[in-house]
């Protein structure tokens, strides 16, 4: 009979019978294993630990051979016994439940130790978005690397220059350990947020399927999952441009050449549909603040505040056009405060307030109004 109750967590991972629960979710092993952390809740604490490490594991996009798991598990064990407490990589934090602080925690060490798959690349980047030849054959050897967030939390990492990544859930991101003295690039499978570093002349590019994203300094976020048709950018701060690959590198080739593409700033944002070869430019959902210092200190309150004064400080804070028709609302005033209040909430007071009404027209906003008596 196994003392379960004096196992560690790599004891559990090497475990026939915790696998058969975790890996394979057989039955009798899972009634097992409900019961025996009723019987011996003192170490259900471990049993979970053990459990969340397994299947990320089983989850991983890479397959594992039964013996390459069992070195994976391995190295893991050894690597936790000694990373140092410095990490660059951050686990956003789980709600607090069954104390999975605890799971949390390793993961954190875990993911610091390189647990998500962490490799050099020794050739391409083997997917539906391969970087081109002529791209390749100037990347030294052994000098790309693969992370992988196969777990459900989002993890932050810090690129070569600096710039910050949020890779969320199930998503990969590639990029070379020293970024090229004339570009930066990241390669993208899944969803991300990026804040990056300004650095002059030199860009920013980030590949995704069939489009390239790129930026010279700012935040914004990439949506592109595996076996998706549609692919989206949106931008929280700055100026981004998406466009083809192709085109992307053809204007490369031939600098004065015109390409086609999107050109996106704050609180906007573009769907492609690779299937139509199409592009739908609009606001995000949730216009937020634009982040500066010259909007900082907009509180929205407003005290017999003409219209369109109202208006210019919406379309400052938001970076968001509003057209308006600025001698149909001379007489229109506003007292109000509307505070801590969404963007189109602030709109759709405003325009009743003073009898007008709104649309969103691509990135822009109208406002149609007959005026104020």
């Amino acid at each position: 009979m196994k003392t379960y109750e004096q196992y560690k967590v790599e004891d559990f991972l090497t475990d026939s019978w915790f696998l058969a629960w975790v890996k394979h979710d057989q039955p009798e092993a899972r009634q097992f294993w409900n019961e025996w952390q009723q019987k011996y809740p003192e170490q259900r604490d471990t049993l979970l630990l053990a459990k969340d490490m397994a299947e990320a594991l089983k989850n991983r996009p890479h397959n594992l051979s039964p013996d390459q798991e069992r070195l994976e598990v391995d190295r893991i064990v050894k690597l936790t016994r000694h990373v140092s407490a410095q990490s660059r990589w951050m686990l956003f934090k789980r709600p607090l439940s069954r104390q999975s602080w605890l799971a949390a925690a390793l993961l954190l060490i875990i993911a610091g130790a390189g647990w998500w798959l962490i490799f050099e690349r020794q050739s391409s980047i083997q997917t539906a978005t391969e970087k081109p030849v002529s791209v390749i054959e100037k990347t030294t050897q052994g000098q790309w690397v693969n992370q992988v967030n196969g777990t459900s939390q989002a993890v932050s990492l810090v690129l070569p220059d600096g710039s910050q990544l949020t890779l969320m859930a199930h998503s990969q991101a590639s990029y070379p350990r020293s970024f090229d003295t004339e570009k930066r690039e990241v390669y993208l499978k899944g969803d991300a947020v990026f804040s990056v570093v300004h650095e002059g002349k030199r860009p920013f590019l980030v590949y995704t399927g069939t489009l390239v994203t790129r930026v010279l300094g700012t935040r914004f976020r990439v949506q592109a999952r595996p076996g998706e048709t549609h692919m989206m950018v949106s931008v929280i701060s700055g100026r981004v441009s998406v466009m083809k690959r192709n085109d992307w590198l053809a204007s490369r080739k031939t600098p004065n050449n015109t390409v086609s593409g999107v050109v996106l700033t704050a609180n906007q944002q573009v769907t492609y549909d690779a299937s139509q070869n199409s592009y739908q430019k609009e606001l995000v959902p949730k216009p937020a603040i634009i982040p500066s210092t010259s909007v900082s200190s907009e509180t929205f309150n407003f005290d017999d505040t003409p219209a369109a004064t109202v208006f210019e400080r919406l379309k400052k804070a938001y970076g968001v056009e509003i057209i308006y028709d600025a001698s149909a609302l001379r007489n229109c005033t506003l007292t109000a405060s509307m505070a801590g209040v969404s963007m189109y909430d602030q709109l759709q007071l405003l325009c009743a307030s003073i009898g007008a009404s709104y649309e969103v027209v691509d990135t822009r906003i109208i406002i149609s109004s007959k005026g104020c008596s």
